[in-house]
């Protein structure tokens, strides 16, 4: 439903004809139909505003933020703003002077109905406006995800209006029209400045004790079993194998494989490792079969993420109402997982990496920032699909793929050399199979046999807050632009 009777400077009727058109886009390829009505309860709402418009995120006048949308749900869910200021071009209209309404509306329309943004170059969807050419046709990868959301076109069931799509989850911004390249030596500007969002932030944590402990894994005595015992992965070989996870956790580096846990002390690898998992977080599902990613947050609460779900842990302990949905921090319902979690030394805040994406996440709000996702090439030379990632204690930051690790200049966001330092030498003590680049002799002490001993934890309270984001279009400018991690 068009709520704004005259968009300044656009006759109406060709306004509707084009929006009609973008949704269209999406009606070709899946079970949905549109239907325009006159009603404040519409499941879009379109409105053509200027500057502070009442959603805590403001137009900028001409050029730069062109619209926002918020995905499915109540209240604003679903509904797409236009920055009355830009200069909208309609029908086939020149597009050097001027913004191409359908082309953005389009894009906006796959986030009111659910969408996130896609990595392939020249779908709907990538984040960076490009404008459509003439004769339009949805590109395999957008037709793909509206069809998982909704079902192809070619069954006769239909629907006249959008189903209601929960959690609400937040957009992302189109950048300019370009993929940028970053500089050789880039150096993240200063964070920009957040308009506040409803409601207002809370902190996620109240400590009041001292942390606790980590109890110590207890020894291995063998159990008659009074069930079918649960099949096993193999123990993984020390000297030969790829990591699933690791994280700095109390200052010891625990490595994860499969269900098997490897632990670095300063005094180098304890005795006893691998050990299983679960003898020190018995709460993990019984049927998991690695650990995808995990990592320590500033109250020393740890994070474990498996598969589409999140487990909040205080020393051994399983916080109350975990595990949660991935959704619930903002993410994707379509994210399967995430590969990589960190909190990054840098600038203190904390990252997801998942395929080709990455994410920042605002441990205050309980959400990933509102211009995320970003493509993994800002991280230069890591490229897609990383095994793991973390900050160790010297403050470098180590992205791991396969058998081998890059260590990361995070002044010049690149690696510092191309070719892989091979993993099990350098973090097992493993015999040397191939020669490596050198690395400073205090980054890994020497291996030795200790006693385990129990590392404190955090007690404290975790609240996230329920918000919806939503997604801005950006146009290029004609300007150096800054890109911030």
């Amino acid at each position: 439903s068009l709520r704004t009777v005259n968009p300044r400077g656009l006759d109406p009727g060709v306004v509707r004809a084009e929006l009609h058109r973008a949704l269209d886009v999406w009606a070709q390829n899946s079970k949905l139909t549109f239907r325009e009505v006159n009603d404040d309860q519409a499941d879009i709402l379109v409105f053509f505003e200027k500057g502070y418009h009442g959603d805590g995120y403001p137009f900028d006048g001409p050029g730069q933020i062109l619209a926002h949308a918020f995905f499915p749900g109540g209240g604003r869910g679903g509904d797409a703003h236009f920055d009355e200021d830009e200069t909208w071009l309609l029908l086939e209209g020149d597009h050097h002077h001027g913004t191409s309404l359908f082309a953005v509306a389009a894009h906006e329309f796959g986030h009111s109905l659910g969408l996130s943004h896609s990595s392939v170059a020249g779908a709907l969807m990538f984040p960076w406006y490009q404008g459509l050419k003439p004769n339009f046709q949805l590109p395999d990868d957008d037709r793909h995800g509206i069809q998982q959301l909704y079902g192809p076109k070619d069954d006769r069931r239909t629907w006249e209006t959008i189903p209601e799509y929960n959690p609400q989850l937040p957009h992302y911004p189109t950048h300019p029209p370009y993929y940028p390249r970053p500089p050789d030596q880039p150096r993240p500007p200063p964070e920009s400045p957040r308009q506040p969002v409803q409601p207002p932030r809370q902190p996620t944590q109240t400590p009041r004790q001292p942390p606790r402990r980590l109890d110590p894994i207890p020894p291995d005595y063998p159990e008659k079993p009074t069930k079918k015992p649960h099949r096993k992965s193999g123990k993984p070989d020390s000297c030969d194998t790829s990591y699933d996870a690791i994280s700095v956790i109390r200052r010891e580096v625990f490595i994860f494989k499969g269900r098997y846990i490897w632990r670095i002390g300063d005094n180098g690898l304890y005795a006893g490792y691998p050990a299983e998992t679960h003898r020190m977080w018995n709460d993990l599902p019984k049927n998991y079969t690695h650990i995808d990613a995990v990592y320590e947050r500033g109250d020393k609460k740890i994070v474990f993420f498996i598969g589409k779900q999140y487990y909040l842990y205080n020393g051994n302990e399983l916080e109350r109402g975990f595990p949660k949905p991935l959704t619930n921090l903002g993410l994707p319902e379509s994210l399967e997982k995430i590969d990589g979690a960190m909190v990054w030394g840098h600038n203190g805040k904390t990252y997801f990496f998942s395929g080709t994406m990455y994410w920042k996440f605002d441990e205050d709000v309980g959400k990933v920032e509102l211009d995320y996702p970003r493509d993994m090439s800002m991280w230069s030379g890591v490229g897609y699909n990383i095994d793991t990632v973390f900050q160790w204690k010297n403050g470098k930051t180590y992205f791991f793929k396969g058998k081998g690790f890059w260590k990361f200049n995070d002044l010049r966001m690149r690696v510092e050399n191309e070719r892989q330092t091979p993993s099990a030498p350098f973090w097992m003590g493993c015999p040397h199979e191939l020669e490596r680049p050198s690395e400073p002799r205090d980054v890994l002490p020497p291996k030795e046999e200790l006693d385990i001993k129990p590392l404190p934890s955090q007690s404290g309270t975790a609240s996230m807050c329920s918000i919806t984001f939503l997604t801005v279009l950006t146009l290029h400018s004609m300007f150096t632009l800054s890109y911030h991690l």
